[in-house]
């Protein structure tokens, strides 16, 4: 049976979904699959670490829908300097972090016939895994752009270095290929869908009132639900696990707070809203976000008509745009969404295909790029 290890920063077990999540549940029908993921300390716990209700299962294994986790906890981690006098530090603070790697990563890094490792933190360990098990393929999910992550320099510099031991990069947006040093290696596998997860039906747990619903935490800006509800108090703003951030938003009735929940429990909410939200700060936002945005991509699954910032319209239909801040604006993209009457629908892969482009490019030539 193919071994197969995944290396994120996420956990396989947490109630947010990313694509790293949905690639390794079609890795586990496909062979042995471990998750292992890093980072985690008492230090990124104050600062509000997602993984934050998984600690006490932490530096254990557990399996979970047939994937062996695990979650490396320490007392500190290694974090981003941003003076550059600070840079040596920085960067000794890294290579003690890979010096004293988890004996279980090393077992489960030598053991893996393919090694997936997302883009953030676990870049790092690149070397490591190419040093350690030389045979391994070795697979980049490039999730996000390290320079629009805020990664530390560290991180990007060995990232660029070992660049050429890496097998694969996936690119889920041809807009990432700018942030590479080449092309030669990578391959288009954008964000798939599971058709299945719209097809069911499930209880509606809303009143009888017109509803929006915005779902995650990704560059979350409050300040759009205090214009939105204050501007459109006959709609219920639903506001799904995002975290933090919900502190900047004013005490409205119509501004409905839910803490994070699993993934699943987020389905009924987005089938029965009238439209969805994605409530982007306006922080010179990437191009790639325009087709790895996972919230729109489920809006569209579900045929709901979304409200976003101008700059995550795209070319794609049933979005309606607004510029964050200005009132007029964010009340003509509600009203357009509620009136929408187009078909909202979506062409994408499934995310069999998008595992099977990982294990199999040579089949999927189309999808190469040349430099």
């Amino acid at each position: 049976m193919t071994e197969f290890l995944v290396l994120s920063v996420h956990d396989f077990r947490s109630r947010r979904k990313t694509s790293v999540h949905f690639i390794t549940r079609e890795l586990a029908r496909k062979g042995h699959t471990r998750f292992f993921s890093v980072g985690l300390s008492r230090l990124s716990e104050y600062r509000g670490d997602t993984r934050f209700d998984l600690r006490d299962r932490a530096n254990m294994i557990e399996t979970v829908d047939g994937v062996e986790c695990a979650l490396w906890r320490r007392i500190w981690h290694p974090f981003r300097l941003n003076n550059p006098r600070f840079h040596r530090i920085e960067k000794a603070m890294f290579h003690f972090y890979r010096q004293t790697m988890s004996s279980l990563l090393r077992r489960w890094i030598r053991n893996a016939d393919a090694v997936f490792v997302e883009s953030g933190m676990a870049a790092i360990f690149i070397p490591d895994i190419r040093r350690l098990n030389p045979k391994a393929r070795i697979i980049y999910l490039a999730s996000d752009d390290l320079e629009t992550i805020g990664c530390a320099n560290t991180i990007k510099s060995s990232f660029s270095r070992y660049f050429d031991q890496i097998d694969l990069i996936r690119l889920p947006s041809r807009f990432l290929l700018e942030g590479l040093p080449h092309g030669r290696s990578s391959i288009f596998a954008p964000h798939g869908i599971d058709r299945s997860i719209a097809q069911k039906r499930y209880e509606s747990p809303y009143g009888t009132r017109l509803r929006g619903v915005s779902v995650g935490s990704m560059l979350f800006d409050p300040e759009f639900f205090n214009i939105a509800a204050a501007e459109r108090p006959d709609i219920d703003f639903h506001v799904i696990g995002a975290g933090q951030a919900v502190s900047g938003l004013h005490a409205l009735k119509n501004i409905i707070v839910h803490n994070e929940m699993p993934f699943e429990q987020t389905l009924p909410y987005l089938q029965h809203a009238n439209f969805g939200i994605a409530p982007y700060r306006d922080a010179g936002m990437p191009r790639y976000l325009l087709d790895t945005s996972l919230k729109l991509r489920q809006f569209g699954l579900f045929g709901l008509p979304a409200v976003c910032p101008g700059f995550a319209v795209g070319d794609q239909a049933g979005r309606f745009g607004y510029q964050p801040g200005d009132t007029i604006s964010i009340a003509a993209a509600i009203d357009a969404a509620c009136s929408n009457t187009t078909p909202v629908e979506i062409e994408a892969p499934s995310w069999e295909e998008i595992v099977d482009r990982l294990l199999h490019p040579e089949a999927y030539p189309e999808f190469r790029f040349a430099g």
